[in-house]
């Protein structure tokens, strides 16, 4: 089992993990992908597709913004090259199609994170981000149909579970940004409901293994202080207050579901 490793930086007494890789996941963008790598990095990019807007909020004025432009750097890192690895693998004229339409997506999003961090480029990235987020579960999707196996679909789903993780403290930045406050507040509340929907879907899954759904039993005891985090108030000014402790939440979240899809990948393959 791969352990994560952390490059940690101290957000206003807060901890937020900046790096969540395995090893197998540095490594993924040099070895050979099969499907259920490639549904895995496709994943991947959904979630970095919010984790980067999540790192340009957390710059802002009042917010948690020790590390943020290192999480932001490394998020963009990380998408460009897990895009440029998904190109040596495409069986089908789906994914062909879809990897050029998220190529497409990704040059303006990249644009827009140049710039420091403003309300215009926040408001921007709202709508820019979604469609990159889209663009890379369509992605996903396609590289799930390539074989239509059910643990493939599983991949998609649990890996979905790490963009929900970010787009949650995506949203929860625009809130204490004072942006898009009711849109920000129902994408918060029906990204928890999914994330919880699909939680309980995989734990009581007949086809994963005894230790996947261990590590689904990890991702719901990281979830439990994230999701009251994330709703402990609606007054932006404490919003702001409590980026910090959220940002940090979100990553040890995200690194249970890292390790969760890891599972799910290898199940896959041994099958």
């Amino acid at each position: 089992m791969d352990r994560f490793e952390f490059c940690a930086g101290l957000l206003g007494g807060a901890l937020l993990s900046a790096l969540p890789l395995t090893a197998r996941a540095q490594a993924a963008t040099s070895a050979p992908l099969d499907t259920p790598g490639a549904v895995d990095m496709a994943g991947r990019l959904r979630m970095l597709s919010q984790r980067a807007v999540k790192a340009y909020l957390l710059a802002g004025p009042g917010m948690a913004a020790e590390g943020a432009a290192a999480l932001l750097q490394e998020s963009l890192a990380r998408f460009a090259t897990q895009l440029d690895a998904l190109q040596s693998y495409t069986p089908t004229p789906a994914t062909q199609d879809a990897l050029a339409l998220l190529k497409t997506r990704w040059t303006p999003f990249q644009a827009l994170l140049a710039a420091p961090p403003s309300r215009e480029g926040a408001m921007a990235l709202y709508d820019a981000s979604e469609v990159l987020q889209q663009a890379a579960h369509r992605a996903t999707v396609a590289y799930e149909n390539v074989s239509g196996a059910p643990l493939d679909h599983l991949i998609g789903i649990a890996g979905r579970q790490r963009m929900l993780s970010q787009r949650m403290a995506k949203f929860y930045g625009y809130r204490a940004w004072g942006l898009y406050e009711a849109a920000s507040d129902m994408e918060l509340h029906l990204s928890r409901a999914h994330f919880t929907a699909v939680l309980t879907q995989i734990e009581s899954s007949h086809r994963v293994s005894a230790a996947t759904k261990a590590a689904a039993v990890r991702v719901r005891r990281d979830w439990e202080p994230y999701q009251q985090a994330l709703f402990a108030s609606k007054d932006a000014a404490q919003m702001r207050q409590g980026s910090a402790r959220v940002a940090a939440l979100s990553e040890q979240v995200l690194a249970a579901t890292e390790e969760l899809v890891a599972l799910l990948v290898a199940q896959a393959r041994a099958r």
